[in-house]
C-alpha cells in the first residue's frame, strides 16, 4: 500500500498546527468579545437536511460527499455549517431570540483543489437568528475588519444585496424560474471573461438584446442606482437599495466605508442568501480567493420551523485554510516548549521542578532518554525551543539554574524560585 493522503487533505505538523491554533483562539476569542456563544453540531447529517432548499442541479450538491449507513440510510458529510445551524434551531423551539452562536469545526466538499482550497477544511462561523436590521450586518463586517486586522491581515469588503441583483435581472424581462441561475452565472462576472459569461447566459436560453441588456444594468455605482431607480416601482429594487443605503450609513460612522466596495454583481452563489452578502478579501492580493464570506438568509430557519412565525437570520465564515495559506510563511515560528530541562541523574528533582511551574502555566519539557548534551542543545535550537537548562548535582544544591536563550545564545543563571517570574514577564 503507498503511503499518501487524499487529494486536498493535509497533515499539519506541530509548527504548522501551532500556527492553526493561534488563528482559531484569535477568531474563537473575537467571537465572544461580540456575544457569540459556543455550539457544535454533528459531522454526519441526513442527506436530505444538507440538499434542503437547492434544486437538484445546484453546484453545491455537486460536492457533498454522500455515503450510506448500515441501514442503507442516505447520509452526506456536512458542507458547511450554515444548514446544521439551521438544524439546531428547529429542534430547540426554547431558544431565546435573538440567539447568537459561533461554531469552529470541520467540513467537506468534494471540489476542485487549489492555493488556498481544500476538500476537508475548517470553517469558523458566526450566526445569528432574531434580529432584522442592517446594524447586525455592520456589525459582523466590522467585527471581522477587526479580527482579520488581529491576524495581520488588511481586508477589504465586497459587499451587495442579492434584492437587488433580482430587481435588476426582472427588469432586465427575465422569467421567475430563470432568475437563481442568472444570478449564479452573474455572480461569475469577476472571475471569467465576457465571452465565456455570454456563452453561460445563451445556455439558459436567453437572446442577446436580453443578455446585452442584463450586462449593461450590473455596471453602475450605488449612487447610479439610487438616481436611476428613484421612482422604480419594482420592489425588489427598491428593498434592496433601502437596505444598502441604510448600511452605508452605518459603515460610514463606524469609519470602515473606505475598506468596503459595493459590487453589483456580488451574489455569494448560494440561494439561500434574501438580502445583504458580503466577502472579504486581502488587501495585498496574496490569494485571488475570498478569506470569508456571509450575508442574509431570512428564510431558510422560517422555512424549517414552518409555524407561522419569522426567523431572520444573519452570518459569516471564516476560512482558517486560506488565512493559514496567508500567515503560514509570514508568521514568525512559534515556541511551543518554555524551558527544556536536561537531567544529569536529577530526574526526580527535575520532575518536581517541572511540575510547579506547569502548575503556573508554564511549557516544559524534560529529556528522559539520556541523550547527550550536545545532541540536546542541537534538538532544543531545531525544535525552536526558547530555554535550556543542563540540571546536575551543583545546580540542585545551590538552587540556581542556567538557562540558555536559544535564539540570542546568551547564558543568565536564575534561582528557581525566580523561574516562574521570569517566565510570566
Amino acid at each position: 500500500m503507498k503511503l499518501m493522503n487524499l487529494k486536498g487533505t493535509f497533515d499539519f505538523l506541530p509548527e504548522e498546527q501551532a500556527i492553526r491554533n493561534k488563528i482559531i483562539n484569535t477568531l474563537r476569542t473575537s467571537f465572544e468579545k461580540y456575544g457569540y456563544l459556543p455550539l457544535e453540531t454533528p459531522i454526519l447529517n441526513y442527506y436530505d437536511l444538507l440538499a434542503y432548499k437547492y434544486s437538484s442541479d445546484a453546484e453545491i450538491l455537486n460536492e457533498i460527499y454522500k455515503l450510506k449507513d448500515q441501514g442503507e440510510r442516505n447520509l452526506g458529510l456536512r458542507y458547511d455549517l450554515t444548514v446544521p445551524f439551521c438544524k439546531v434551531i428547529g429542534l430547540n423551539k426554547d431558544l431565546r431570540l435573538p440567539f447568537r452562536r459561533y461554531e469552529i469545526g470541520k467540513v467537506f466538499r468534494n471540489g476542485p483543489v487549489k492555493l488556498g482550497r481544500t476538500r476537508e477544511f475548517y470553517q469558523s462561523d458566526i450566526d445569528v437568528v432574531g434580529i432584522d436590521n442592517r446594524i447586525i450586518e455592520a456589525e459582523q463586517i466590522l467585527m471581522a475588519i477587526e479580527t482579520y486586522k488581529e491576524l495581520g491581515i488588511q481586508v477589504f469588503v465586497k459587499y451587495n444585496n442579492r434584492k437587488l441583483m433580482t430587481g435588476l435581472i426582472k427588469e432586465a424581462g427575465i422569467l421567475d424560474e430563470k432568475i437563481s441561475s442568472v444570478i449564479g452565472v452573474i455572480d461569475k462576472l469577476e472571475k471569467v471573461s465576457q465571452a465565456e459569461l455570454i456563452e453561460m447566459l445563451e445556455n439558459l436560453d436567453l437572446n442577446r438584446d436580453v443578455i446585452d441588456s442584463l450586462l449593461e444594468s450590473f455596471k453602475y455605482s450605488f449612487l447610479e442606482y439610487e438616481n436611476k431607480f428613484q421612482d422604480t416601482t419594482n420592489q425588489d429594487i427598491s428593498d434592496g437599495l433601502k437596505e444598502l443605503k441604510e448600511l452605508n450609513g452605518y459603515l460610514e460612522e463606524l469609519g470602515i466605508i473606505n475598506d468596503c466596495k459595493f459590487t453589483p454583481t456580488l451574489a455569494r452563489g448560494l440561494t439561500i442568501y434574501t438580502g445583504v452578502v458580503f466577502e472579504f478579501y486581502d488587501k495585498e492580493e496574496r490569494l485571488s480567493c475570498a478569506l470569508g464570506a456571509g450575508g442574509r438568509y431570512n428564510k431558510i430557519i422560517t422555512d424549517f420551523m414552518d409555524n407561522g412565525n419569522l426567523y431572520p437570520a444573519v452570518g459569516l465564515s471564516f476560512g482558517i485554510e486560506p488565512i493559514y495559506t496567508i500567515l503560514k510563511d509570514s508568521m514568525k515560528k512559534t515556541s511551543l516548549i518554555d524551558l527544556y530541562l536536561v537531567p544529569l541523574d536529577t530526574n526526580i528533582e527535575c520532575l518536581k521542578l517541572a511540575t510547579e511551574l506547569r502548575r503556573n502555566n508554564i511549557k516544559v519539557l524534560i529529556e528522559m532518554n539520556k541523550k547527550k548534551v550536545s545532541k540536546c542543545f542541537e534538538y532544543a535550537d531545531s525544535e525552536h525551543i526558547n530555554y535550556i537548562s543542563i540540571v546536575g548535582s551543583n545546580e540542585i544544591e545551590s538552587g540556581i539554574l542556567k538557562l540558555k536563550n536559544m535564539e540570542t545564545k546568551e547564558e543568565i543563571s536564575l534561582k528557581t524560585t525566580e523561574l516562574v517570574n521570569f517566565f510570566k514577564k
